[in-house]
């Protein structure tokens, strides 16, 4: 009997494979990284990032070094919530989870004020300006 033949694969195939899999892994990782007040909570939203969702690790950063020890504790306690937490809302499966220091995320860029913005807060100086000096009724 003959074996059935699994068939050839293209090189370029397996060659975008690992391309593939990095865009998988940049699509999960903006995902979480959108939603990440409902993967860590309130509290710690404003103390974490996510660094990396790689291979089943979910690798969190920490930018306060005395809260990382407590963070690591708690996070093995809590590990199984936040693991079905990330299965049930984005049927993500983790195995482990890390957590390391890290830098504190850049400060917002300032935005420049559009044109018309100006013009309005041009607007604002005038009434504020007759606002000072008292408003004056409506004659009848």
């Amino acid at each position: 009997m003959r074996r059935p033949s699994q068939g050839l694969v293209p090189l370029r195939a397996v060659a975008k494979a690992p391309d593939l899999a990095a865009q998988a892994e940049a699509r999960t990782e903006a995902r979480l990284r959108k939603s990440w007040l409902l993967v860590v909570g309130a509290t710690l939203v404003n103390q974490t990032r996510l660094i990396r969702a790689h291979r089943g690790t979910l690798v969190v950063g920490c930018w306060h070094p005395d809260v990382i020890p407590s963070l690591r504790q708690s996070a093995q306690e809590t590990w199984p919530q936040i693991q079905a937490r990330l299965e049930r809302l984005w049927k993500l499966r983790f195995q482990h989870l890390e957590i390391v220091p890290c830098d504190p995320p850049e400060p917002p860029a300032p935005r420049e004020v559009p044109r018309e913005l100006d013009a309005f807060d041009e607007v604002l100086k005038v009434f504020r300006e007759q606002a000072k000096g008292g408003w004056t009724p409506r004659r009848k």
